[in-house]
């Protein structure tokens, strides 16, 4: 409970650090709702590269800040705060989150999880985990698929987006189930 407590009070000091910006104010509330699957990180190469990732940057990093926000899903850059939630809203996943504040100070250390060696997994629990993936990703394919020809061009960019996104899912998804394949035992 002290860490979900210790998250919150995180995302309180960066909602007032950030500038009053509708969709990141909205990403802070999503975020917020998900305390139990936001992890926070020291930079982005703390966490899983096939996991959703978020970098914010506050005008108190730099000068000049640039972006306020990134974030990939896999290996595939999110463009706005509105879509990533979009596309995160029915899943169920980690959401590493690294903030770019200038000198750290106390509240974002005590957040900040530390790096732990991944562990060893069965084999056949990470195939099984991986097909249901890819079942997901081929269904979010198919209903894009199916609402782009039915809609009137309104949703276009954003069902395009999806299903640019299933699609380098289930890329990804197989390569990492062949790879997985390789480790099982008598299989080759």
């Amino acid at each position: 409970m002290e860490r979900q407590r210790e998250k919150i009070i995180a995302l309180m000091h960066l909602a007032r650090l950030l500038p009053n910006h509708p969709a990141l104010m909205m990403l802070i509330g999503f975020l917020a709702g998900r305390l139990d699957r936001v992890r926070f990180v020291a930079g982005l190469e703390d966490a899983d590269p096939a996991g959703v990732r978020v970098l914010i940057t506050t005008p108190h990093a730099r000068i000049w800040t640039g972006r306020w926000f990134r974030a990939w899903i896999g290996q595939t850059e999110v463009p706005d705060p509105g879509t990533l939630i979009s596309a995160l809203v029915e899943r169920d996943t980690d959401i590493y989150l690294a903030l770019d504040v200038g000198p750290r100070p106390p509240w974002l250390d005590a957040v900040i999880a530390p790096v732990k060696p991944e562990e060893a997994r069965d084999p056949q629990d990470r195939l099984e985990e991986l097909r249901q993936r890819v079942d997901r990703a081929l269904d979010i394919y198919n209903e894009c698929r199916r609402q782009l020809d039915q809609d009137d061009g309104e949703r276009e960019r954003e069902l395009r987006f999806f299903l640019e996104l299933a699609r380098r899912e289930v890329e990804e998804l197989s390569r990492e189930l062949q790879r997985v394949k390789q480790e099982l035992p008598g299989d080759s």
